[in-house]
């Protein structure tokens, strides 16, 4: 009898250890399941995110597409708008550094685990750093633009910056080559070291091999100063969007004798550069009624005659990295700059080799 209990009690031992053993190893099975479908839903999405991006790769744009008017109103998938604080050091000989506040769009489920395309975009003259997108309480035009654009697949999601020109100077030049100078050393590093870009670190060298994955552009005032970061600071900027401006003006109106200069230093930015054609592409637009078509047409126009470092297209960019388009009708406003900057935008950030 005593044996036969001591038999029963080590089968009890036993089978509470089997069930002990089985619980765990339902726990572990339980557990490889959901780490299983976690990968699954993870590579599911990541082949969902790279067909998407081979499909607006694939989408050859070689014609001037009309804007659906819906785009200006707002959009059931809406990105965010925010603000960020930097130092620039003034470039007047004051040595003076002052604090500056730039507007900031992140896209629809911005995730700082993912890599996105950046675009600075400097507004013209008496404008701020709210003109283009407003702010997160009253959001303009623009701000619903690239919603739009983004949540119809049009472009992939970017973030967009806009700063405004320091008012403590009182040259419009120093503005503009101020402009150029605290984008490149003072707000890309605030905002790429905050934001995820593709910039691996917030150095020029870090910069220069991103320069793929960031664009600048600008209306009037900023058109000026994206034609100056394609002279100055080509090293950070692979897309260029001037709008309505050429590199020179002042307050008499176009200065034809300086702009005559424009185009040999532009040539000789690309030249010296050594990406070639296809490490570069301006896309510029203006309105016919714009004061200020023919002077930026004519920007275009001369460097034609560049063919070492330029090629002409009003197809896209699949056969030229240099385009002009007249928008029949528009004069110099903000409101009818939409379509510039949709046809624009829907031409960068694509391998074009």
């Amino acid at each position: 009898m005593r044996i036969s209990s001591e038999r029963k009690r080590v089968n009890h031992r036993r089978g509470r250890r089997l069930g002990a053993v089985i619980l765990i190893l339902a726990a572990v099975a339980a557990g490889c399941g959901a780490v299983l479908h976690h990968q699954q839903v993870t590579e599911q999405r990541k082949a969902e995110a790279a067909a998407r991006k081979a499909a607006l790769q694939k989408e050859m744009i070689t014609e001037i597409q009309q804007m659906p008017s819906s785009y200006k109103s707002s959009a059931d998938r809406r990105g965010t708008l925010t603000t960020i604080d930097y130092d620039t050091r003034l470039i007047d000989g004051s040595g003076r550094t002052v604090r500056k506040e730039a507007t900031v769009y992140l896209p629809y489920h911005y995730d700082s685990s993912k890599k996105y395309n950046v675009l600075y975009l400097c507004h013209g003259y008496g404008g701020s750093e709210t003109t283009w997108l407003g702010t997160k309480l009253l959001p303009h035009t623009f701000k619903n633009v690239l919603d739009n654009m983004i949540g119809n697949g049009k472009i992939a999601p970017l973030i967009v910056v806009t700063p405004t020109y320091t008012k403590e100077y009182t040259d419009y030049y120093t503005e503009l080559n101020g402009m150029v100078d605290e984008i490149a050393d003072y707000l890309m590093p605030a905002v790429e070291k905050k934001y995820s870009t593709y910039a691996a670190d917030t150095t020029p060298k870090g910069f220069r091999a991103s320069r793929g994955h960031r664009a600048i552009g600008g209306f009037s005032m900023g058109g000026c100063t994206t034609w100056r970061a394609f002279r100055d600071r080509i090293g950070y900027f692979k897309y260029y969007l001037p709008i309505s401006m050429p590199l020179y003006y002042d307050e008499a109106g176009y200065n034809e004798s300086e702009n005559a200069a424009t185009s040999p230093a532009l040539a000789e930015s690309a030249r010296k550069s050594g990406y070639g054609k296809d490490g570069y592409y301006i896309f510029a637009a203006s309105g016919s009624d714009d004061f200020m078509c023919a002077a930026t047409k004519g920007v275009v126009d001369t460097l034609k005659g560049y063919p070492d470092v330029f090629t002409y297209t009003d197809t896209g960019f699949y056969d030229g990295n240099l385009s002009f388009t007249e928008f029949a009708g528009r004069s110099h406003h903000y409101y009818y700059t939409y379509p510039y900057l949709y046809n624009g935008l829907m031409r960068f950030f694509r391998d074009y080799k």
